[in-house]
């Protein structure tokens, strides 16, 4: 698990760690399980046209993703290859990654209640690994996964002192001096 607030560097150590693992051929693939979750305070777009991957490509993961990857046409052609598969958690239950070599990257995890981040953990077989990213401190968007419904929180909380689990808080924000000034707002 990695938290930190905003501009910290949560997302690129993940992605650049997960690409790294493929890169060695430790992992096959990278799958990222999202709950597309608007900001806090902002309008919903509604009804967005196209099929599962145009949606998501489309929302903020989509927009995360190619942000960091440098464009849109670098996410589409990792998932038309499926070396990046998205999965929105609506669509997860069943799902196992038992045989898959996959790296798990389950992204603003602060943003699951604990029924969903429990579902998404029992997807992740014992070839795979999973990096949970998120800040349960001040970056919730929903109300119903703030307190004590925090999935990300429950996690950090059950999970702690087992061999198969890490935690790491960024505490600085790298992205710029606006981001770090904004961060007291």
């Amino acid at each position: 698990m990695i938290q930190g607030p905003a501009g910290s560097g949560k997302t690129l150590l993940s992605l650049g760690f997960l690409f790294n693992q493929l890169e060695k051929g430790r992992i096959n693939k990278i799958i990222v399980f999202c709950n597309t979750v608007a900001a806090k305070d902002a309008a919903k777009l509604g009804f967005l046209p196209g099929d599962r991957e145009e949606k998501l490509i489309d929302s903020q993961i989509g927009n995360l993703l190619i942000s960091k990857l440098g464009s849109q046409i670098e996410l589409e052609k990792l998932m038309e290859n499926e070396t990046v598969v998205l999965l929105p958690m609506s669509d997860i239950r069943g799902y196992d990654t038992t045989g898959m070599r996959a790296g798990i990257y389950i992204s603003e995890a602060q943003n699951l209640s604990i029924p969903l981040m429990k579902l998404a953990l029992q997807r992740i077989g014992n070839d795979s690994i999973c990096i949970i990213d998120g800040d349960a401190k001040t970056q919730v968007d929903d109300i119903s996964f703030a307190g004590s419904n925090n999935g990300m929180r429950r996690a950090s909380k059950i999970f702690k002192g087992h061999d198969c689990y890490g935690e790491v808080r960024l505490k600085e924000i790298h992205r710029s001096a606006i981001a770090r000034i904004a961060e007291n707002m």
